[in-house]
C-alpha cells in the first residue's frame, strides 16, 4: 500500500463529515478540486472504493465507514492535544510550584498567589515553606519551579535573582516609652531584653555587629528562628526584636508596633530557580506578579518597608 499523508486523511474525514466535496472544502480552507484530488490519491493508496458517487453528493461505503472510525479515534487524540496547548497557552491549565522561606511566605505571598490564582483559575499552585537553605536545595534539584529565600547561595544549579534588600524594623510593645519615637537606634535599647533571630540566620550576625559597632549591650532572653516567633514574643511581653518589615506588615495584633532600625541592617530577598530548565509562562508570569506586588507594598509601607533593589518590571 502506498503511503498516506496526514491531508489525504484530512480530507476524507472532512467529506465524510460534509457529505460532499464542496463542504469539504470549506472545512478546510482550500478549492473543491484539491479536495477531489486528495480524495482519489486517498482511494488509491488504501485500494477500497470508498464512496458511491450519487449526483452532487457521496455516499460512504461500509469500509469507509469503519475507516472513518478509526479516523476520529486519530483525530480526537489530535484535537485533544490542540485543545491542552490552546489551555496551556491561555493558563487554563497547568501547575506552579513555589517553595518559600517563612518570612515571606506567613503573610504577603498567599495573597500574590491568591491574586495569581484568580487571573489562571486552571493553574494548580503548591506552596511549600521552609529555611532558606531548604528551599535552595528544592530548587536546585528541580522539585519545585520558583523559590524565595533570604540567601543568595553560589550554586550552578540555581539561577539567582535579587527580589530586594530590605532594612530590619524593631518590633515593640505598644505600650513601651520607645513607641513614640519614630526611629529606633541601638542606644534606645541598652538593657532592654532582646529576642534575637537564632544563630542559623546569617542576619543574626549582621544584628550583634550592629550593637557591638555602639557599643550597646542588650539582655538576650530568646532565640528564633523566624520573624514571626519573634514578634510573637514581643506581643507576649517577652522584650522587643529586630524582624524583616515584611513580617511586620503582616504580623496582626493590637499590641504592637514595628518602627524603622538605624543603622541599616538588611535581610535579602532572592528568587530561586533552577538553571538547567526552561521557565514556564506560568512561572514567568508568577514572578512578574511578585515583583509588582512588592513593589505596591512598599508604597503602601510609609516608610517602615525600606527596599533597595526592588523592580516591577
Amino acid at each position: 500500500m502506498a503511503k498516506l499523508s496526514y491531508r489525504q486523511v484530512e480530507a476524507f474525514r472532512a467529506v465524510m463529515i460534509a457529505g460532499t466535496t464542496t463542504g469539504a472544502a470549506e472545512l478546510l480552507y482550500i478549492s473543491q478540486p484539491a479536495v477531489s484530488r486528495l480524495l482519489n490519491d486517498f482511494e488509491a493508496a488504501v485500494k477500497i472504493k470508498l464512496f458511491e458517487r450519487h449526483h452532487k453528493r457521496l455516499a460512504p461505503t461500509p469500509e469507509a465507514l469503519l475507516l472513518f472510525e478509526e479516523v476520529e479515534r486519530s483525530f480526537i487524540g489530535i484535537d485533544r492535544l490542540a485543545n491542552m496547548a490552546e489551555e496551556l497557552r491561555d493558563f487554563q491549565r497547568g501547575s506552579l510550584k513555589v517553595a518559600a522561606m517563612p518570612a515571606i511566605a506567613l503573610g504577603f505571598l498567599p495573597r500574590v498567589m491568591q491574586q495569581f490564582s484568580q487571573r489562571h483559575q486552571g493553574v494548580n499552585l503548591t506552596l511549600q515553606v521552609r529555611s532558606s537553605q531548604q528551599v535552595a536545595d528544592w530548587i536546585a534539584t528541580q522539585h519545585f519551579d520558583v523559590g524565595i529565600g533570604a540567601i543568595n547561595v553560589a550554586d550552578p544549579a540555581l539561577a539567582v535573582e535579587v527580589l530586594g534588600e530590605a532594612a530590619l524594623v524593631c518590633a515593640l510593645p505598644a505600650s513601651h516609652p520607645l513607641a513614640e519615637k519614630q526611629v529606633i537606634v541601638p542606644e534606645d535599647l541598652r538593657d532592654q531584653p532582646f529576642i534575637s533571630l537564632g544563630p542559623e540566620q546569617s542576619v543574626r550576625y549582621k544584628v550583634d555587629e550592629a550593637f557591638e559597632q555602639a557599643r550597646v549591650s542588650r539582655q538576650l532572653v530568646f532565640d528564633t528562628q523566624l520573624s514571626h516567633v519573634a514578634c510573637s514574643f514581643v506581643d507576649a511581653g517577652s522584650g522587643v526584636a529586630l524582624v524583616d518589615p515584611i513580617t511586620a506588615l503582616h504580623f496582626s495584633s493590637a499590641n504592637l508596633v514595628f518602627r524603622p532600625f538605624e543603622p541599616w541592617v538588611s535581610f535579602s530577598y532572592h528568587l530561586l530557580y533552577p538553571a538547567h530548565r526552561a521557565r514556564s509562562r506560568a512561572t514567568e508570569e508568577f514572578s512578574q506578579l511578585l515583583k509588582q506586588e512588592l513593589a505596591l507594598l512598599v508604597e503602601r509601607a510609609d516608610g517602615l518597608l525600606r527596599l533597595k533593589n526592588v523592580s516591577a518590571s
